[in-house]
Parts: structure tokens; C-alpha cells; sequence
């Protein structure tokens, strides 16, 4: 019996360390949830019929107009720096295992654009010097 609760606990523990729940990735998470309400705040930037299919000239221009640009430049500012300390957290994680950050940023940078992205910003920040 003792055994199986041990092997619980270390279930357990994975668990919480793979959902971003444990107390050494809960920065990570943070992070996540930061990201996820950027694109809640920039859906709530586009008013109703900003989408519609029908698009003429016009019409485009009148829907534009509609777009708080300010404050979706205020959203992407800030999502790509919490995407930049994502990707901080990736390089000093052990790039091992099924599970975890590496896993999650593999999914998400698919096509390496995030890496390549964050590489480019951390190069013109340490140019603008």
C-alpha cells in the first residue's frame, strides 16, 4: 500500500508541475494567463460587424474606423513582452521530457516564429544601448 501512494504522490506531483500548477512553474502560468487576457482585451477592441464577410472599400474604411488602434498597439506591446519572458522561461528550463514548458513551447512556436521574433527583439533591444 505504501508503495502505491507513493507512486500517487509522484502522479501527483507531475501533475501539478505538466498543468503549471506547482510552486516552481507557477510563474509560467502567471504568465499564460497573462497572455490569454491580452486576447480578451483585444477582442473586446472590436466592436460587432468588424468581421462580417461583405467587405467593399468603403465599408473597410467605416469598420477601421471603429478599431481603437491605441489601444490594440497598448495590447500588442504587452503581449509580446509577456511572450518574451515566456520564451525567457523556455531557455532556462531542461529541454527533456514529454511534458512541461518545452513540450507547451514546442506546440506553440510550431513554426519557430515566436523564437525567431523574441531573437529579434532581444538583438534591437541590445542595440538600442
Amino acid at each position: 500500500m505504501m508503495d502505491f501512494e507513493s507512486v500517487h504522490m509522484e502522479y501527483l506531483t507531475d501533475s501539478l508541475h505538466i498543468c503549471f500548477l506547482s510552486d516552481e512553474t507557477r510563474t509560467v502560468a502567471s504568465i499564460i494567463e497573462s497572455i490569454l487576457q491580452f486576447a480578451l482585451d483585444f477582442r473586446s477592441c472590436l466592436t460587432a460587424g468588424v468581421w462580417d464577410v461583405e467587405v467593399n472599400q468603403q465599408n473597410l474604411l467605416s469598420k477601421l474606423s471603429r478599431i481603437n488602434i491605441s489601444q490594440v498597439l497598448s495590447i500588442k506591446q504587452k503581449f509580446d513582452k509577456n511572450l518574451n519572458e515566456l520564451h525567457l522561461c523556455y531557455l532556462k528550463t531542461p529541454k527533456h521530457g514529454e511534458f512541461g514548458l518545452s513540450c507547451f513551447w514546442d506546440y506553440l512556436n510550431y513554426n519557430k516564429f515566436y523564437s525567431d521574433a523574441s531573437n529579434e527583439m532581444e538583438v534591437s533591444w541590445f542595440l538600442s544601448f
